[in-house]
């Protein structure tokens, strides 16, 4: 066994890790609950119940005038 044994096993380690909780996170958001009404994108506007205005985007900020060079 070599010094680079331990250090391979603590990075398949914390990849299988992350690997099971982003897994886990995928199919867990899937399942829908029960304790909570959690819009569908995260931003809460659809869990009010205020069906009547629509959410929309905000407004883009215009343009910078003068060159339109793309670097």
């Amino acid at each position: 066994m070599t010094w680079q044994d331990p250090i391979v096993a603590l990075i398949v380690g914390y990849a299988v890790v992350a690997l099971y909780r982003h897994l886990r996170a995928i199919v867990g958001s899937a399942a829908p609950q029960a304790q909570s009404k959690a819009s569908c994108h995260g931003c809460g506007d659809c869990a009010t119940g205020d069906a009547a205005t629509p959410s929309r985007p905000p407004a883009a900020a215009p343009l910078p005038s003068g060159s339109l060079r793309v670097h």
